[in-house]
């Protein structure tokens, strides 16, 4: 097999967004190409999680390439195993694994303005050179260091992350504390309980959990779902939805009102919804005291809401606690709280979430380094998280993110990353057809532009998590009390941004250094 280290493309990552991307690559008859990936094979979370109860949180029918279709889900929200088997499948049916780097991870990215070539440093030695870089980690970059428990060290039994979790384990029987109530959390509490010989539950900020509408999906539902342009239509449709009753109001209504008169219209709307979210607890929970700890303080899209129809049964099994007092430590026998009672366990589960891509401190300083020494992480802290339409900077060229600052928006997390894809595809094959010394990088005005959109159009959203959820830990804001999470786009308008933004946004430059400075009349008087 061909190991040559110098590519026309590298791909880092191989997640659904890295599957996409070489496909759209080679697609476009772009086959000089490499994917590293410092797993060991194709995936990205879905490989990396699978442990009991994972399962995904919204219907299949949205979490589909649209140039892979699958007509055999066995259920509507598809488990984790069937999940991972798909993305390998499609990876090994359009010959990509003839492109994997399994055990290639990338630790450093370095622009050579000389050559006009990324160097890519991987663990343990090598360099690969390329000439297009497409950055694809995915959202959910590395799991939370849980050292951050005292006395993990000292705990005499097993502990495992949802990440690295021990098939071969046994809980039959075993007393299991999961340390966390997310989702991962929550699916892992929902498969354990009652399975065990006891389960207790430590949680410090109570969810949303919504009903999840799962259902088998029979043969004769999967022969119609297999008809020609059947889920294609239904994943249009969805969009369609999800912009005209979600996207439209709150990006270009909603943000035209005052914020006061806003402020206090979304709080309202958080009231109403504690309402129904009360009856569904009085309906569900038999003990009043655990309803009354599972009663979110913040509001409905204030954090992530939970999809399950079985987490919040699960406390009204006997073996299973529900323990809202605050962790002391771990001991060498299992958990001691604050109020000094100690619980043993044979199992922890440290389900404490993961560093997201939104989060300034996931960037390293010194790891992504543009134009005339620009460090990604530096600028990132200095001036927040930026980046153009969610996927490109000015000072790195011939470079996008599948998944960057303000770029997350659609249905489904695949839909989103092959959106972001096709852009990156789209602006290398134009910019090859250049000439093979062309470099392109978006231009600084389109970049300052582009923010100040997003700030006005993401005004509801910045005050929703930082004004009627002040003070509530959420991935939405982060540690600068920036709201970078969304793109407060419509998926029609980020669609057609990613597909014509190339041709007026964007500067090719020929065999000499990019213009750095940002100087628009001069890069329009001499870009391609």
């Amino acid at each position: 097999m061909n190991r040559n280290t110098d590519v026309e493309v590298a791909i880092i990552g191989a997640g659904p967004g890295g599957i996409a991307a070489a496909h759209l690559l080679r697609r476009r008859g772009i086959t000089d190409l490499v994917i590293l990936e410092r797993g060991d094979d194709f995936g990205g979370t879905w490989r990396d999680n699978h442990y009991p109860g994972l399962a995904v949180d919204i219907p299949i029918f949205w979490y589909e390439l649209s140039f892979a279709r699958n007509r055999e889900w066995s259920r509507l929200f598809a488990p984790g195993p069937e999940i991972q088997r798909y993305l390998t499948d499609t990876a090994r049916r359009l010959d990509l694994y003839r492109h994997l780097r399994a055990g290639s991870e990338v630790i450093r990215q370095v622009w050579d303005e000389g050559n006009s070539r990324w160097r890519l440093s991987i663990r343990g030695g090598t360099e690969y050179t390329a000439r297009f870089v497409i950055n694809s980690v995915g959202g959910y970059v590395n799991a939370k260091d849980s050292a951050g428990l005292a006395g993990l060290a000292d705990f005499g039994g097993t502990v495992l992350r949802p990440n690295a979790w021990d098939d071969g384990y046994d809980t039959t029987g075993k007393r299991v504390a999961v340390i966390g109530t997310g989702s991962s959390g929550a699916q892992i509490v929902s498969a354990l309980s009652g399975k065990v010989g006891r389960l207790d539950v430590y949680q410090r900020t109570p969810n949303w959990i919504l009903p999840k509408p799962d259902a088998e999906i029979t043969p004769r539902l999967r022969a119609v779902l297999g008809a020609p342009g059947v889920t294609a239509a239904i994943h249009h449709v969805g969009r369609l939805v999800f912009d005209l009753f979600m996207l439209v109001p709150i990006v270009h209504i909603m943000s035209r009102l005052p914020d006061r008169v806003l402020v206090s219209l979304m709080s309202g709307y958080d009231a109403v919804s504690r309402v129904g979210f009360r009856a569904l607890l009085r309906a569900v929970v038999h003990d009043p005291s655990d309803r009354r700890k599972l009663l979110p303080r913040h509001g409905i899209l204030g954090k992530r809401p939970i999809i399950s129809s079985s987490y919040l049964p699960a406390f009204n099994d006997p073996t299973t606690t529900l323990i809202t007092t605050p962790i002391e430590r771990l001991t060498p026998r299992g958990v001691r709280t604050v109020d000094g009672v100690e619980r043993e366990a044979d199992l922890i589960v440290t389900a404490t979430g993961y560093e997201l891509w939104t989060d300034p401190e996931t960037y390293r300083p010194g790891t992504i380094l543009g134009t005339a020494g620009f460090d990604l992480a530096e600028d990132y802290r200095e001036h927040g998280l930026r980046s153009y339409a969610g996927t490109a900077h000015p000072r790195l060229p011939n470079r996008w993110e599948i998944v960057g600052p303000q770029g997350f928006v659609g249905v489904g997390w695949t839909d989103f990353v092959e959106m972001m894809a096709e852009h990156a595809v789209d602006v290398i094959d134009q910019t090859r057809r250049a000439g093979p010394d062309t470099v392109v990088a978006v231009r600084q005005q389109a970049f300052d532009d582009y923010q100040e959109r997003m700030r006005t159009a993401g005004k509801t959203a910045h005050l929703y998590f930082t004004r009627c959820n002040a003070g509530i830990n959420t991935y939405f804001v982060n540690s600068q009390g920036a709201t970078v999470y969304h793109r407060p786009q419509t998926i029609v308008g980020a669609r057609r941004q990613a597909r014509r933004a190339p041709r007026t946004d964007y500067q090719m430059t020929h065999g000499r250094p990019l213009d750095v400075q940002g100087d628009v009349a001069s890069a329009r008087g001499k870009s391609s």
